[in-house]
């Protein structure tokens, strides 16, 4: 693998300011360390540390007063992962177990608010700052460490995802923690050192992250292509102990899946299906001008410049190590947007080697000052998102719905509180709705175990975890409390007892308002009934 020998590379050069500047040699790790002051910037290695400490920890600790505000309502997927967690397995429909083990861990230890369930990503987020700026300082020196963690820690998707728990925070700190683990594991055998261990470490995060989301599974092939195409020296026998210890970690997941029809890789397999064809420009076009957004201008774009001058770093291996981490998944993406879709999340753990990568590319081409721009714009969209969730969580009623970032989580507490309370007045047993995201909703904010909601599907066949485990089936004589949003005739009509309970409408902001009709029903005879 790369790194298994030191020797001189080519020297490139690049343009900077009017002329041309030649490089250092890329070579031994921390090439440009212990040279002196203007290396690093006009700090020593160790202020640059305390720097990042300071700020990584500033920034962790005001993300995590924002959530203990309570600004941001329950997001539908960091309910269902709360759901999942208690009812822990090594799988589920549409994920691996990883997510709902750390919320249910941070749950038992801190209660079911809001707080604690979403109390690990801000965590994660620092963890992964953290680990670009040992693995910057490790690769080259402490500055360009700091950039990259202050690129990745302030960007404005990381500032929107420490406000709610998801799977990608979880992966992405096992993917950080196993890129830095693996370029240890290099730096030893190129020091003729035992790798081993190292190498373990770097299977261990592999195993771990997949876990949490099968996306981890591209670092690896990452770091394969790498080895296979771009290493200085091929020693593939470290990552056969990393995959082995990987699989090893991933197997009680992948029987879970053989004993369940493979469910959740079936699930990532159709959450991809083109649908509508497979020639979208337009789509593509959505999902780069949203990764403007998700990690920053200055970063996205300083990263296709990179690949476009890629002359000025080829013949630096920690350049190519960390392209083959950006480029495979970020690129892959860009094509699975153009002839499907993509969701604007699906690249971000690309931005982790890519942040390091961009980072170091403007340095060296003499831009740095693009690094303070891409810190100040991440400072003001995270006061702009804390901004305005703090005005909607007040005013949402009387204000529109663009303006609220988190417009989509504003259903939960209107549409819940009345079917929770209707279910506990009139002595429901389940919670009946054919909605698995407001049923998410109402498992958590109501407390409801799995036992105690019932979903409406005609197909019977299961497309998601609340369908797989709790569909109505006939014969179930349990009394109900049928919450829609839609038309509840087709429902009601299923059923030898039905007694209107309410009916109204509820408004979310000042423009949009949705109706809510609740039934106590009882006797579900079949799907095919007659009305």
């Amino acid at each position: 693998m790369a790194g298994a020998k030191q020797g001189s590379a080519r020297r490139s050069t690049t343009k900077a300011g009017k002329g041309r500047a030649a490089k250092p040699k890329a070579g031994a790790r921390g090439a440009g360390r212990g040279r002196g002051a203007a290396e690093e910037g006009g700090l020593s290695a160790t202020a640059w540390a305390l720097m990042a400490l300071v700020l990584i920890g500033a920034i962790t600790v005001l993300r995590l007063t924002v959530n203990a505000a309570d600004l941001i309502p329950v997001h539908f997927d960091e309910a269902q992962y709360w759901a999942y967690g208690q009812e822990l397995a090594w799988g589920y429909f549409s994920k691996p177990p990883g997510v709902g083990v750390v919320i249910r861990v941070a749950t038992d230890l801190g209660g079911d608010t809001l707080f604690a369930m979403r109390f690990a990503s801000p965590l994660c987020h620092a963890v992964i700052a953290l680990a670009l700026f040992a693995l910057g300082r490790r690769l080259f020196d402490a500055r360009t460490g700091f950039w990259a963690a202050l690129a990745y820690a302030l960007a404005p998707g990381v500032s929107v995802s420490a406000l709610i728990m998801s799977t990608d925070p979880v992966m992405m700190a096992a993917w950080a923690l196993g890129l830095l683990a693996m370029v240890a594991a290099m730096e030893r055998e190129a020091a003729g050192r035992d790798a081993r261990l190292a190498w373990a470490g770097v299977g261990l995060a592999i195993g771990l992250g997949s876990l949490a989301k099968y996306t981890m599974l591209a670092m690896p092939a990452s770091a394969f292509a790498y080895g296979l195409f771009s290493a200085r020296g091929r020693a593939f026998g470290g990552m056969m102990i990393a995959g082995g210890v990987g699989l090893l970690v991933l197997a009680p997941n992948l029987l879970w899946n053989a004993a369940n029809g493979f469910a959740t890789v079936t699930h990532v397999a159709e959450d991809a299906d083109p649908g509508q064809g497979y020639f979208n420009p337009l789509k593509l076009a959505e999902f780069a001008g949203a990764q403007l957004g998700v990690i920053g201008p200055v970063v996205f774009l300083a990263i296709l410049a990179a690949f476009w001058h890629w002359r000025d770093w080829v013949g630096d291996w920690r350049m190519r190590l960390l392209a083959w981490q950006t480029g495979l998944l970020l690129f892959a993406i860009l094509g699975l947007a153009f002839v499907t879709r993509a969701q604007p999340n699906w690249a971000a753990p690309a931005y982790i080697a890519g942040c390091l990568f961009a980072t170091r590319w403007l340095l060296i081409s003499g831009r740095p000052r693009l690094l303070g721009l891409q810190a100040g714009i991440g400072v003001v969209a995270a006061l702009a998102v804390w901004a305005a969730a703090a005005l909607y969580a007040d005013r949402a009623g009387e204000l529109p719905r663009w303006g609220d970032p988190f417009k989509k989580m504003r259903i939960a507490e209107p549409f819940c509180g009345p079917a929770l309370a209707a279910m506990a007045e009139e002595g429901a047993e389940v919670l009946l709705s054919n909605d698995r995201r407001r049923l998410s909703e109402c498992m958590f904010l109501g407390g409801l175990g799995w036992d105690e909601i019932a979903v409406w599907n005609p197909e019977i066949a299961a497309e998601n975890h609340h369908e797989m485990v709790a569909t109505l089936l006939p014969g179930d004589s349990r009394l109900m409390l049928l919450a829609v949003m839609g038309d509840p005739a087709p429902v009601v009509a299923a059923f030898e007892e039905a007694r209107l309970v309410d009916e109204h409408r509820f408004a979310t902001h000042a423009d949009r308002d949705y109706p809510l009709a609740l039934w106590l029903v009882s006797g579900f005879r079949d799907y095919d009934t007659e009305y």
